[in-house]
């Protein structure tokens, strides 16, 4: 990294600066351009016109003052064009005067040369700029950006997403954020950032994204009637559906280690660090369960009990796996998140498809689908966060899996963990033949299989993802690779 002295401001820059101060003229800063050539500060003080061996220029990205006398100045170069490096010893500034036309303006040198690297044809590097400049009277600056500085303007974002990508390797201190470290091949887990030292359960409380998950009373038109705790809260199906509201969460996944996949694509993900944050920052983004068709939302809704159904014609939910279930397209039967029922299996009945039960879930209304791959990652990342382990069965309980095998449903009747409310657990009894939940979601897993929608796969290892639109056996849009 290199690094500069402090920009000494030449006798053209000068001369500009006096008629800035005089209010004679305006002045753009047009340029900065790096050179070769190494100069000492005595010639720098005695005096440059202009500069040798200049390598690279760009534009201006931004000028924004600071005072009356200084603005600040941003700009940016990259090496995605070079073909051979070059070692950057000086830096000039170039700008517009209005009698004399484009001047070097100030120029500062190396202390410690920085070297501009090839490009390699996969990853570029660049040098950030952002200084201070002294002008005189920044009221004079125009501050209009050069339309060409369009793309150093870009490359300013990418430069500052690659300084977050570093921090995102180094490791993050902040409290806010909440991480955790996984080496798969060793089988490790390490807190990071604001986890270290938390446990799970009240000490993730304080976090939006764990704390704020409560189960609540969801109207068909998306209506929160009730929320847990709430005199007019009930787990029945009659002040709506029993959901787990989510707020919107920010994430950034940090790869360590990876091996390329032999005859296929991808690659396998050996140590990877994974973060979570409330609030958007530098290098975060925002969850992909929370923007759907390009709606970005503040919350979701996770259903908090295995799938039932409500039995439109007959007005009443089947609580016993009725294998009458009505899985034509506009029959009005409707996928319900309610306690006290045995989850639906449409066992013996032909429909019973993730294209039936899909049909079921959008007959509730606008909005409403099944749990798809972006929202079960949600959970899933929260989990293994907070848990600091990938073995749920291990941090939270075995959930019902110890079973013996029968000839037709043996799922247990949802509700078990209504008493545990918002928080994680399993119920009393015999670890491996009881319910668990996570956070409000019971059974995440374990008891019966479920459906998610959302991903295609195909040859096990292509797959393709969507937000919305769900069908099956189809990669075109809005299906992605």
């Amino acid at each position: 990294m290199a690094e500069f002295s402090s920009f000494v401001i030449q006798p053209k820059g000068h001369a500009l600066m006096s008629k800035l101060i005089a209010g004679s003229g305006t002045c753009n800063f047009s340029a900065i351009r790096t050179s070769t050539t190494v100069y000492t500060q005595g010639q720098l003080e005695s005096g440059l016109t202009s500069l040798t061996n200049i390598k690279q220029s760009t534009e201006i990205s931004s000028i924004s003052r600071i005072n009356n006398t200084s603005v600040n100045i941003k700009g940016a170069l990259n090496n995605k064009d070079l073909v051979t490096g070059y070692t950057v010893n000086t830096i000039g500034l170039y700008a517009i005067d209005p009698d004399e036309g484009e001047i070097l303006y100030a120029v500062a040198r190396a202390i410690q040369a920085g070297y501009m690297p090839p490009y390699n044809g996969i990853t570029s590097s660049g040098i950030l700029f952002d200084f201070v400049i002294t002008v005189g009277n920044a009221e004079n600056v125009t501050v209009i950006v050069n339309p060409a500085a369009v793309a150093t303007q870009a490359d300013v974002i990418e430069i500052n997403a690659k300084i977050a990508d570093l921090a995102g390797y180094v490791g993050y201190t902040d409290d806010d954020i909440v991480g955790v470290e996984v080496d798969y091949e060793n089988r490790t887990f390490t807190r990071l950032a604001g986890a270290v030292g938390k446990t799970p359960g009240a000490d993730f409380d304080s976090i939006l994204a764990f704390g704020g998950r409560r189960r609540c009373n969801l109207a068909d038109n998306g209506t929160v009637n009730a929320y847990y705790g709430d005199s007019g809260y009930i787990e029945n199906g009659s002040n709506g559906q029993v959901m787990v509201e989510q707020p919107k969460f920010y994430y950034k996944v940090v790869p360590l280690k990876l091996d390329r996949v032999t005859n296929g694509k991808g690659f396998h993900l050996r140590k990877a660090r994974y973060y979570v944050s409330d609030t958007k920052l530098e290098g975060f983004k925002v969850h992909p369960a929370f923007i759907q068709d390009g709606v970005e939302r503040p919350f979701i809704y996770l259903s908090a009990y295995e799938a039932s159904v409500f039995d439109t014609s007959a007005e009443k939910y089947l609580l016993a796996d009725e294998q009458i279930v009505d899985f034509t397209a506009g029959s009005g039967d409707k996928l319900a998140s309610i306690a006290y029922a045995k989850p639906t299996s449409g066992a013996t009945q032909s429909g019973a498809t993730r294209n039936g039960f899909r049909k079921l879930a959008a007959n509730r209304g606008e909005g409403w689908s099944q749990a798809y791959a972006a929202t079960v990652s949600a959970t899933q990342l929260l989990l293994i966060i907070e848990y600091g382990t990938l073995n749920s069965q291990t941090a939270i309980g075995k959930g019902v899996v110890d079973k013996a095998s029968g000839g037709g449903n043996e799922s247990e009747i949802t509700g078990a963990t209504t008493n545990l409310g918002n928080t994680s657990g399993m119920v009393e009894g015999t670890n491996g033949l009881v319910s668990v939940t996570y956070r409000g979601e019971e059974n995440f897993w374990g008891n019966i299989w479920a459906w998610v929608d959302g991903l295609n796969i195909y040859n096990q290892s292509d797959l393709y993802v969507a937000d919305h639109g769900f069908v099956d056996d189809s990669s075109a849009e809005p299906y992605k690779d």
